[in-house]
């Protein structure tokens, strides 16, 4: 029988250090021992590097055995549960369950139904997570380890609360637009929300009111809605545009005429609007325009109630409400001597200020939504806006406010070629809105709104610091911050 060479590696080394010559029948083990030693030596090496990656990753990473043991726990354990890894390798998952070091375990729930599971946790540190536990099973089908990932996902519980009370504030402050009529003014601005506030305290009352704002802004929608909250709600609603008349006319217009009080005058006569409102609400729109001369009438009725139809003597009383709007600095006016301070005085009772569209970035998301479901409606579409599109959209000027967006979403429902609208699909002529102050460069509608975004982003982190408060002023979530940031370097 023959005798086999029982070697051990302490021997070997032994002898290699003495120098002791090894027999020939030898060295094929020593040569097998030696490619052991350097495949242990790159195993060793590869399970270090990843340790090294598993330790490297911001979520944890939890192994455990079919029998339960954590075998393997990421060092980022600690900025979950805030106790470091020993805690739980080689400590059985039910007995932390058990001791309460773990709330509720995913990996058992994983372990018994042999299936992925998912679950969010709170930890006791306030830390909300999502964990996904997976079975890994053997050649046999048996189940062999258990791999837990959990995420942190503490920022997006609290943006998902943020966006939350967002639409409830959106919610709170269209109660009143939403019940006037087809008539709505949709904002989430705080300057926009204290004026609708205002408008709505004010509506029962019968003081006169002074709307001032851009064109486009909506003065006319909030006049009718300040209107449709009133007492006066049943009762006509006349609204005067004093810049769209002439002035040889608008006193006709306003006041009516008796029997031939001018030359074509119709042999009846004509009730004017002051007396078509009696009962309801007087808007005067662009009151800025109306000639010196006619303004002394005005205030005349706003004083007494009465007025005089041209080429009439008699006196008549209405019962009107007055609403007056302009766009223009009246003080600016009174001082140039165009307009009559005591009318100012008379109509400025209740001011009430509409910010323009570029001043409420975070409105304009609200409108592009709001007017992208009018048009699909009306025109049977279904048009819709990827978020690059709507970032575009936002981030223009918008010089006519409300009145040109409407205009623009009108335009690209009935003119889009596919249903969903790219931010490389949005029209050109949007360019002179985008940089109203520079001189354009021909490039890529892309690359330019790249750069404009790195400009602005660059500005509001200087200014703010945080993504919330970044996310805040420009009017978007701030996922859509994080991600920018980080898309341009900027972090």
């Amino acid at each position: 029988m023959k005798q086999t060479s029982n070697i051990s590696m302490q021997n070997v080394f032994k002898f290699l250090n003495k120098g002791v010559e090894v027999m020939p029948e030898h060295e094929r083990y020593i040569e097998k021992i030696n490619l052991l030693q350097q495949q242990l030596e790159s195993a060793q090496e590869k399970i270090k590097e990843l340790t090294h990656v598993l330790n490297s990753t911001y979520d944890e990473i939890f192994v455990t055995a079919a029998n339960g043991q954590v075998l393997f726990v990421s060092e980022s354990c600690e900025h979950f549960t805030g106790l470091p890894p020993e805690a739980f390798i080689n400590k059985n998952i039910y007995e932390l369950v058990e001791k309460e070091i773990i709330k509720e375990s995913v990996t058992i729930k994983a372990m018994e139904t042999q299936k992925i599971q998912s679950l969010e946790q709170q930890y006791p540190n306030g830390k909300t997570v999502l964990a996904t536990a997976k079975p890994v099973f053997d050649e046999d089908g048996k189940l062999f380890r258990v791999v837990c990932n959990s995420r942190d996902i503490s920022e997006l519980v609290e943006m998902k609360r943020q966006l939350s009370e967002i639409h409830s504030n959106q919610q709170e402050s269209l109660v009143m637009i939403e019940s006037a009529g087809k008539q709505r003014f949709i904002t989430q601005s705080k300057n926009m929300i204290s004026t609708l506030k205002t408008a709505q305290k004010v509506a029962p009352l019968d003081s006169s009111i002074f709307i001032h704002g851009e064109s486009g802004v909506g003065k006319g929608v909030l006049a009718r809605i300040i209107h449709e909250h009133s007492p006066r709600k049943t009762k006509p609603f006349v609204q005067v545009n004093c810049g769209s008349i002439p002035d040889a006319l608008l006193e006709s217009e306003l006041f009516g005429y008796e029997a031939g009080a001018f030359t074509g005058a119709n042999r009846r006569g004509k009730p004017g609007l002051v007396e078509t409102a009696d009962g309801g609400t007087l808007f005067l729109d662009e009151i800025g325009e109306m000639p010196l001369e006619l303004q002394v009438k005005i205030l005349h009725l706003v004083q007494e109630k009465s007025f005089k139809k041209v080429g009439g003597i008699r006196e008549k009383q209405v019962d009107i409400r007055i609403i007056s709007a302009t766009n223009k600095d009246l003080l600016q006016m009174i001082e140039n001597k165009t307009f009559r301070q005591d009318l100012y005085y008379r109509l400025h009772v209740v001011p009430l200020k509409i910010p323009p569209l570029r001043e409420r970035k975070q409105d304009i998301l609200a409108l592009t939504d709001y007017f992208l479901e009018k048009f699909n409606t009306k025109y049977g579409q279904q048009i819709k806006l990827v978020e690059n599109a709507k970032l575009l959209i936002q981030l223009q000027e918008w010089r006519g406010n409300i009145r040109e967006l409407e205009n623009f979403m009108e335009q690209l429902v009935v003119t889009a070629q596919k249903s969903t609208i790219n931010m490389e699909d949005l029209p050109f002529t949007m360019d002179h809105r985008f940089y109203p102050e520079k001189s354009l460069q021909i490039m890529p509608l892309k690359k330019a709104v790249e750069e404009t975004e790195i400009q602005i982003l660059s500005n509001a982190l200087s200014k703010y610091k945080t993504t919330r408060k970044i996310a805040k002023a420009l009017g978007v979530n701030q996922t859509t911050i994080m991600r920018k940031l980080h898309k341009y370097n900027l972090t």
